[in-house]
């Protein structure tokens, strides 16, 4: 046992490290950390160590209980990863976004299935694990090519600066119902693979039945109880406080166990656990981030880099297979979900930057793909392909949003000159914020009447999804009917206000954006100018030390000109 325990150690640190570097080296060329991980398993597993030094890989990973030490600590990384996939997805923005939302998630799922299903039918029979289920294969075909990689749509939208803007609240709502339908229908799925002989109408029906059952008590009866946990266990002036941190581990941990029992992988207990939490408002942006980079430095290296181990990836990779793969993919995906923004009446370019951020698969494709892989539902080849697919898709889309949604030069200055400014308010807090600045703003505009009405609709705009973009800056904003143009007003607070920002940082700089309705061109013009400037230190502290309106204007003015050639979408620094 001691050699045991010994070797698992190294095994651990050899993962952990190599998938790191790996995966820092993947980012610093543009891509996800996903793939530096997975070559990770590659350089150090069967494909090449095997190769190079077969007995250094034999002892560093061999059969036996330091294997099975390792998928221990793989299965609890699947589970907090699905966790904080889970505690990605805001139910409420969900039932508030409406037509758009149900109509671009409707056929970008259903598009993809049914494409997924067709080529599942069409493969050759050395494609398939089981030839003899071949309708089971093409079903999973069809869900793995509907899912969307919500961490990956997330962190992506992050960078560009665009999570805050509708936009990407359609992208993020879209690829919510995509992955909760997704992963419902991979654990009914698996189920029914594990069990022997055909599958029956009854025990579909049963399957189905069960995985409801738990979703609708994790939705209503877990969730309000995780809600007035956190009430007692959250502390003002801690953040990401233990005992917060505490309870979401435990309750993914008997969430899991409880899918485990009930046949259904235990992944999938984990991620309705994760929305269960993660839709009480109680629970911190910043204690999010904080669970986030913990499972993504500590667990989930470790899980994709071992999932490369013992796989040869040269042997298993099939050009032809990967080409099919990858373009059904991003042809169901992208069309899918562009015809179904499109026909919501967003215009084509918008609606095809929405295709592009729903087409990235990451970290979930890959992780579902590994299920099926370890259910037998297929083959090394096909799970290469998948691996393949869900790389090139995340590439691929932070790319195509820039060149789509890549906006003008944004007029800040112009804006604010004819806007609001007001210095060092003595508001206690954001709802008495947003009131002072709504009525400043529109008493500019002549129209004081609408002061009142125009700040709740920022404040519900509010509770979809916190503004705090960290480094002490908040951008609340709202869609107002009868305006004819953006409108503008700036606060800068003494003491700061909680907008709940990822870094937990209270936000002493807030500008209100006003625009009309559907004006998503104008609305990423101008949030994204702002994220430009606000990401400049310099910028930043000239606006805390103006002393008047005046010297607020010049400091923008100043900063507003950006270089010729300088890319206009800039990162948000949110914590990430």
């Amino acid at each position: 046992m001691h050699q045991d325990v010994l070797v698992f150690l190294v095994s651990l640190a050899a993962l952990l490290g190599s998938a790191r570097l790996l995966g820092a080296g993947a980012r610093r060329l543009g891509m996800p950390a996903v793939a530096g991980e997975i070559v990770s398993g590659i350089v150090i597993g069967r494909t090449v160590l095997g190769r190079v030094a077969p007995q250094a890989y034999a002892w560093t990973f061999p059969e036996g209980t330091p294997k099975v030490l390792l998928s221990g600590y793989t299965t609890v990384a699947v589970m907090l990863l699905l966790v904080v996939a889970g505690l990605e997805i805001d139910l409420s923005v969900v039932r508030r976004s409406g037509r758009v939302v149900l109509v671009t998630s409707a056929m970008g799922l259903v598009l993809p299935f049914f494409l997924g299903w067709g080529t599942g039918f069409l493969l050759p029979d050395s494609d398939l694990a089981d030839p003899g289920r071949r309708g089971l294969h093409a079903a999973f075909l069809g869900i793995a090519l509907s899912i969307s990689a919500l961490p990956v749509i997330a962190r992506t939208l992050l960078d560009l600066g665009l999570m805050k803007t509708d936009i990407g609240l359609i992208i993020l709502s879209s690829a919510v119902f995509d992955d909760v339908i997704g992963w419902i229908g991979f654990s009914v799925l698996s189920r029914q693979f594990a069990s022997t002989g055909e599958v029956s109408a009854s025990h579909l029906v049963i399957s189905i039945g069960l995985t409801a059952v738990f979703v609708a008590v994790g939705l209503l009866v877990i969730r309000p109880v995780a809600d007035r946990l956190l009430a007692r266990l959250q502390s003002p002036g801690d953040a990401a406080n233990g005992s917060v941190l505490s309870l979401i581990m435990i309750l993914a941990l008997l969430g899991g166990a409880a899918t485990q029992a009930l046949g259904v992988h235990a992944v999938f207990g984990a991620f309705v656990m994760g929305i269960a939490i993660g839709d009480s408002r109680r629970l911190r942006e910043h204690t999010r981030q904080t669970l986030h980079e913990f499972v993504t430095s500590v667990f989930t290296p470790v899980f994709f880099g071992s999932m490369a181990l013992r796989l040869d990836f040269v042997k298993a990779f099939d050009l032809r297979l990967v080409v099919i793969i990858v373009a059904v993919a991003c042809v169901a995906k992208i069309g899918g979900c562009a015809v179904g923004a499109r026909t919501t009446g967003i215009a084509w370019r918008e609606a095809a930057a929405i295709g592009f951020g729903m087409n990235s698969r990451g970290a979930m494709e890959i992780l579902l793909a590994m299920l099926a892989m370890e259910a037998g539902i297929i083959n090394e080849r096909l799970f290469v392909a998948l691996v393949v697919m869900a790389v090139v898709t995340s590439m691929l889309s932070g790319p195509a949003l820039i060149r789509l949604l890549r906006p003008r030069p944004s007029p800040i200055a112009e804006l604010l000159r004819n806007g609001a400014v007001v210095l060092d308010s003595p508001v206690d807090n954001r709802e008495e914020l947003i009131v002072a600045l709504a009525a400043a703003t529109m008493a500019r505009l002549g129209r004081v009447v609408d002061a009142g009405r125009v700040a709740q609709l920022v404040l519900e705009r509010e509770l979809l999804a916190g503004t705090g973009v960290g480094d002490g800056v908040a951008f609340p904003h709202a869609e107002v009917d009868g305006l004819e143009k953006p409108a503008l007003a700036f606060a800068r607070l003494e003491h700061g206000l909680d907008f709940d920002a990822p870094d937990g940082a209270r936000a002493r700089l807030v500008f209100l954006l006003l625009t009309p309705p559907r004006h998503y061109d104008s609305e990423l013009q101008i949030l994204s100018g702002l994220a430009r400037l606000l990401t400049r230190e310099p910028v930043r502290s000239g606006l805390l030390q103006a002393p008047d309106t005046a010297a607020v204007l010049a400091t923008i003015e100043r900063a507003d000109q950006p270089p010729p050639g300088a890319a206009v979408v800039a990162p948000i620094r949110a914590g990430s």
